[in-house]
């Protein structure tokens, strides 16, 4: 899954949009096994579906459009995930990081946290408009190489600009630098996330 980017990136500018299909079939089919031994069966089947679907589009000659899905839909889901969290009665995503971190939530870091949960949702909403546009105004290739290749760097910058702002903002309370900061954040898992 993590490779999934340069792959698409390649086998758009070799115009070889099959391999990425493929490639993106072999994937679903692996988590689609995995959750049915695991007994996740409503995950499971709603896998299966999305293979027979793509495995329709492509002998419907839409194989071009499937391209364009994955990275979208990606992006669409990290929107969601922060957006949803800043509705009334939940708690915003930063502040579920912050609290299985152990970092303080007091009044300041509650308003900075939600502060921050905001931003990360326009900016992924963000990159998706630009996203879509450059998908139906542009080059699939542009579109490419914005939604495999830049993207990344950029949410890599969104990150090291926050943790320089956080560590400016909140002088003395953060320890160590970013790559011990993202090694905090990475241990922790999706489920634990989940609001109580």
């Amino acid at each position: 899954m993590v490779a999934y980017p340069l792959f698409a990136y390649i086998a758009i500018l070799i115009k070889q949009p099959l391999i990425i299909i493929t490639y993106l079939l072999v994937l679903l089919l692996i988590l689609s096994i995995d959750k049915l031994r695991n007994q996740q069966w409503l995950a499971g089947i709603l896998l299966v579906i999305t293979i027979a679907v793509i495995a329709y589009v492509i002998q419907q000659s839409y194989t071009q459009y499937l391209l364009y899905f994955p990275p979208m839909l990606i992006i669409l889901s990290l929107f969601l995930l922060f957006s949803q969290s800043l509705m009334a009665g939940q708690t915003p995503l930063i502040s579920r990081y912050a609290q299985l971190l152990g970092d303080a939530l007091d009044a300041k870091h509650l308003r900075y946290n939600r502060a921050l949960t905001i931003a990360w949702s326009a900016f992924f909403l963000l990159m998706l408009l630009t996203s879509i546009l450059l998908a139906v105004f542009s080059s699939q290739g542009t579109w490419s190489f914005f939604t495999h290749v830049i993207s990344y760097p950029l949410i890599a910058l969104f990150f090291i600009i926050e943790f320089m702002i956080r560590k400016h903002h909140f002088a003395g309370e953060i320890e160590g630098g970013f790559f011990h900061f993202m090694a905090k954040i990475i241990k922790i898992r999706p489920t634990d996330l989940h609001d109580k």
